[in-house]
């Protein structure tokens, strides 16, 4: 066996993006059941917000340094706003089992990771938010417009491409701040 010893040596670094490439990547797994009734994930949205000093991982109150590095970073420390709740609850809407995880992109080694997992096999899906109706007159509604968040996503590969194929997820938004929610939901970075 050849080895090089050059390349064993060889240094590598991390280096720290510019701060407005920092993100918080949301990761939605959808989880469905298979034939034997056993959970499994088949597939992954992946979308990424701006860090912001609303939107941000907080600061852990753990006052035990060495606690606090073991599960570093918690996922309760992320933020999860109302636009976080509507893309989930859309997709639980098919999927009741699916859950969200968030992670932190600083470093080039972070974009790195993520670059990589997108590789993976993908089918195309819908997602639509709507404003909820429910509680309005019905005829108070003719004859007017009103806007709906409708995207064309990705939902990468963890079981088979024919468990992803051909989704469409929708959800409603609270009807009286339904045009700055879906002016928000249009900053998300869908991947």
């Amino acid at each position: 066996m050849n080895i090089d010893k050059n390349k064993s040596n060889e240094q590598i670094t991390i280096k720290l993006l510019d701060q407005k490439d920092w993100k918080i990547v949301k990761e939605i797994s959808v989880v469905s059941t298979n034939q034997f009734g056993v959970e499994i994930i088949i597939g992954v949205i992946i979308y990424d917000r701006q860090i912001t000093s609303d939107y941000k991982l907080n600061d852990d109150p753990e006052p035990n340094q060495i606690k606090r590095l073991l599960d570093y970073p918690k996922q309760e420390l992320f933020t999860n706003d109302e636009l976080d709740e509507l893309i989930l609850n859309a997709v639980k809407s098919k999927f009741p089992k699916s859950f969200i995880r968030s992670h932190q992109v600083l470093w080039d080694c972070d974009k790195k990771r993520y670059d990589y997992l997108l590789k993976r096999p993908s089918e195309k899906a819908f997602l639509e938010i709507r404003p909820d109706f429910s509680n309005i007159d019905i005829y108070s509604l003719i004859g007017k417009t009103y806007p709906l968040f409708n995207k064309e996503i990705n939902i990468y590969q963890d079981f088979t491409l024919e468990s992803i194929r051909s989704l469409f997820f929708t959800t409603n938004c609270d009807f009286e701040r339904r045009e700055s929610l879906i002016a928000e939901l249009h900053k998300v970075v869908f991947k």
